[in-house]
């Protein structure tokens, strides 16, 4: 072993085991976890890329931003599964829409970085009647939501109108008012019915921001349990929302 390379084996060890979440990204994402002297813990992408987990300048979550955060911001607050509560909105600010920081050099790698590479990599799901394009990655997961779904509007029939009609599933743009990308880019969410659904851009007025939400709780249930998000958890509501996120999901990662 060279000096160069004992003095930094040397400063890893200095710095302390890597963030549990930190650990558990390659579960789901591309890269691995590794240390760097100059950016310390870390996850390195295939490309020969490196996301720092922390990183002095990282933007925050605010879904007007046009920065990227870095991997701590994703997990810095608590994505709160169960009961659906209503969202206080009082001083609402980015800070408190748990998941919706996204790294975007994290999902490129792993999902694809182009329209025609996402389309390529997508498999067809059937969601109640109407196939739909969603990412070979996330689309096990989408399958067994609509077989928790099914189940549930055999219990309840109200619940079907939430789920057809749907605002759609892989779609690549820009979120609005963002030079950063959707989760639909990616083909890692869908909307649900949009005509049944509250988003606060579309409040009046918009300030100060009210949530509100129609999407039931079996609904939120069923794809939490498969490792979705929900929009209807943000004080920047979006309740027509589920996006793939199991990490934020995951015992694992907390």
């Amino acid at each position: 072993m060279t000096p160069l390379m004992l003095g930094l084996l040397l400063s890893a060890v200095d710095a302390g085991p890597p963030p549990k979440a930190l650990t558990c990204l390659p579960t789901w994402y591309a890269g691995v976890v590794a240390w760097r002297a100059d950016a310390g813990w870390g996850l390195g992408l295939p490309d020969g890329g490196f996301l720092a987990w922390h990183q002095e300048a990282s933007a925050t979550t605010d879904p007007d931003s046009e920065e990227s955060p870095d991997l701590e911001e994703v997990f810095r607050v608590p994505y709160p599964k169960g009961l659906i509560v209503p969202v206080d909105t009082r001083d609402a600010g980015p800070i408190d829409d748990p998941g919706r920081a996204r790294v975007e050099q994290l999902f490129t790698a792993t999902y694809g970085g182009s329209a025609k590479e996402i389309f390529a990599r997508s498999a067809k799901v059937r969601f109640f009647g109407v196939r739909y394009a969603f990412h070979e990655l996330a689309a096990p997961a989408l399958e067994r939501v609509v077989e928790r779904l099914t189940d549930a509007v055999k219990q309840d029939k109200k619940l079907l109108p939430f789920l057809q009609l749907i605002g759609g599933t892989v779609q690549w743009r820009r979120i609005a008012r963002s030079k950063n990308l959707s989760a639909h880019a990616f083909g890692i969410a869908i909307d649900l019915n949009v005509d049944r659904s509250h988003y606060w851009r579309w409040a009046q007025p918009r300030e100060p921001i009210k949530w509100k939400n129609k999407v039931p709780q079996a609904i939120v249930d069923a794809f939490e349990a498969e490792g979705f998000i929900w929009g209807g958890r943000w004080q920047h509501y979006d309740t027509m929302h589920f996006e793939y996120r199991p990490e934020l999901l995951s015992p694992t990662c907390r």
